[in-house]
């Protein structure tokens, strides 16, 4: 899947984490934004609007499942994935139940959480082609019937009289 239009935010406030995910990303192809806080990841993604989060669930500034909760609000359509030291099965069902894609605890593998980010951009393709489906189906539904609710306009036509004799 090409990662040239796919842009990642990373809501996190450990330096070193922001700056090797971002460094890990950036090898893959992705466009990455960072924030150290939740109020500056909020006003990232309003400014310019990310695919996926890569959301930390200790925040200085916020609690992260409620910083969740403000991403699925404000920009639904935009996948998240919990990256967390503080790992929990609380924390982990709460996440999914608020909209979270994926949780994944620190440490992780490099390659686990590319991974992760290429199945949710897929999930993101997935559910916009579907929506793309579902309208175009919604505007052939109407066509036909407006198409069967005056069959005999088609009939009356001078061409299929001509094609009936």
């Amino acid at each position: 899947m090409k990662t040239n239009n796919h842009r990642v935010l990373i809501i996190d406030d450990e330096r070193p984490v922001l700056m090797t995910v971002e460094a890990l990303l950036k090898r893959h192809g992705y466009h990455v934004d960072t924030a150290p806080t939740a109020s500056q990841g909020l006003k990232l993604l309003r400014s310019k609007p990310s695919t996926l989060v890569l959301l930390d669930l200790q925040l200085p500034d916020a609690d992260g499942l409620e910083t969740l909760e403000r991403i699925k609000t404000e920009v639904p359509e935009t996948q998240v994935i919990i990256l967390t030291a503080h790992d929990s099965l609380h924390n982990a069902i709460e996440s999914i139940k608020r909209g979270a894609y994926h949780f994944i605890s620190k440490p992780y593998a490099p390659e686990e959480l590319i991974s992760l980010v290429e199945k949710a951009f897929e999930k993101q393709f997935l559910l916009r082609e579907a929506e793309e489906l579902r309208e175009k189906t919604e505007q052939l539904e109407r066509r036909l019937e407006m198409a069967e609710a005056r069959p005999t306009l088609i009939f009356k036509s001078k061409p299929m009289q001509k094609s009936r004799n």
